[in-house]
């Protein structure tokens, strides 16, 4: 945090959006409780928060995919969106044909089989904290998995099927996902005219009037939920530490072992130059975590929490908080909505730091920048 308490002299002007007001002020009782570091966070907040956001096709009137004349001109449901439900249901869907963006890794004790075909049952949709790249993940039953003790092989590993590219657009290494709608899913593309015989084509990753959405609550909650996970992970990452040097060890099966060695891909690989957008909340917080027992018991409360903080909470708030900043990459062109009137970019630069942002205030106790930046990725030559 930054004190903006004394950057700022006097009261911001008020003349936005109540619903803003109410979560930059802490009247919002869940923008309360993340600022509250002794509140304990759960799965169900989580959800809650994320439910605040409209992400999905129901209440959606997207266009038709073909004109009144019959000529093809794509719907403007996005991606994304339209897969949002998908993954809530666990719907099993099919890749026939995937290539990697990034350099593959397995294992000894594994092995694919179906050819270049992926199929399984969809357990989530994660995205990346620094490029514009989001996956969907399926318990993909092409992987066949030997157990290195009793040899018993079994079908299905956890895989990541890249969507969209680092680059923000689409990845080129994947032309169709096959599944079975549900009987609500295809009355909803038949009502307005979305298939195309039996396929549905999609022209965009994120809706382009999705940019607006940074500013509004649903996004700052989310914003400021990501952050405060982050930091809640951290802590209890270092609540392990402390413990283990204290000679705690957890509990024999707590923590799965990696299993036979991994092997890198043999693909070649390239390092290119991507931009991408980094954007923070500065925010008051309170209060403390809350510190683990100096027993085992202890230890493996700590382990537990960080792990589901970090590989189940904190990438489901990620998603859209990522998927409405990918929109105001492509589309915002640093514009403000409409209901931020009375705010502004405007150039700001950390006390002891260099990098110039474009930072808004927004009351005495929140601030939110953003800045392009590029940097290096690693990815497939042959794509």
């Amino acid at each position: 945090m930054y004190g903006l308490k004394f950057r700022f002299r006097g009261r911001p002007p008020i003349q936005f959006a109540e619903s803003v007001q109410d979560v930059v002020y802490f009247k919002n009782e869940y923008a309360r409780a993340i600022a509250d570091r002794g509140v304990q966070i759960t799965e169900e907040f989580v959800d809650a928060v994320i439910a605040q956001s409209i992400f999905g096709w129901e209440g959606r009137h997207p266009t038709p995919a073909l004109d009144e004349d019959g000529n093809f001109q794509g719907t403007d449901l996005d991606l994304l969106s339209f897969l949002v439900p998908i993954a809530e249901r666990g719907a099993i869907i099919e890749l026939p044909s995937y290539r990697s963006r990034r350099a593959s890794v397995s294992r000894t004790n594994e092995r694919h089989v179906g050819g270049g075909s992926r199929f399984g049952a969809v357990t989530g949709l994660t995205s990346n904290q620094d490029v514009f790249s989001f996956s969907i993940r399926i318990w993909d039953n092409t992987i066949v998995v030997r157990d290195p003790e009793t040899e018993r092989e079994n079908i299905g590993a956890f895989r990541n099927f890249m969507l969209v590219d680092v680059t923000g657009k689409w990845h080129d290494g994947w032309d169709r996902i096959v599944w079975d709608p549900t009987a609500k899913e295809n009355d909803f593309l038949a009502k307005n005219g979305l298939w195309i015989g039996n396929t549905v084509y999609f022209k965009n990753a994120v809706h382009p009037n999705r940019w607006q959405s940074v500013f509004g609550a649903p996004y700052l909650l989310l914003k400021m939920l990501v952050e405060r996970l982050r930091e809640e992970g951290s802590f209890y990452r270092k609540e392990v530490e402390r413990l283990e040097a204290l000679g705690l060890r957890l509990p024999e099966g707590e923590k799965k072992e990696s299993g036979p060695t991994a092997t890198a891909s043999s693909v070649e690989q390239q390092k290119i130059k991507v931009e991408t957008l980094e954007a923070l909340i500065d925010m008051s917080a309170y209060g403390n975590f809350q510190s683990v027992p100096n027993t085992q018991k202890g230890l493996a409360q700590a382990y537990r929490r960080q792990k589901k903080l970090t590989w189940t909470l904190k990438p489901k708030a990620q998603f859209v908080v990522r998927a409405d900043e990918l929109a105001y990459f492509l589309y915002g062109a640093e514009r403000v909505a409409p209901w931020m009137s009375g705010r502004s970019w405007k150039p700001f630069t950390p006390p002891r730091g260099r990098t110039v942002w474009n930072q808004m205030v927004l009351s005495n106790d929140v601030a939110y920048r953003f800045r392009r930046k590029t940097v290096t990725e690693t990815v497939a030559a042959d794509l």
